[in-house]
């Protein structure tokens, strides 16, 4: 698979397309969760959106000597929160 190079104007533009979508389409939720590494800034920005807490579940499955080795998932045993409990 090759890489994909998006500027950071289209990458937040993307991010707000899919925070109207979710509005659109009047979902209720009381909390995000997100992806560490990648969704997390997608998450950060949701959560601020929304004014919902953020909670984050680290994931790595690249690793090799630049990084770039897709490799097993590994999904961290906690979610790291603000909030008592989940939902």
């Amino acid at each position: 698979m090759s890489n994909l190079y998006i500027s950071w104007l289209d990458y937040h533009q993307k991010i707000e397309y899919l925070a109207a979508k979710i509005y659109q389409s009047q979902w209720q939720f009381n909390q995000i969760v997100c992806l560490a590494r990648g969704g997390l800034r997608v998450g950060d920005i949701l959560s601020r959106i929304f004014k919902k807490p953020l909670a984050i579940l680290a994931t790595s499955s690249y690793g090799g000597i630049k990084g770039q080795e897709q490799g097993k998932m590994i999904i961290g045993k906690n979610l790291t929160m603000t909030t008592y409990r989940l939902g």
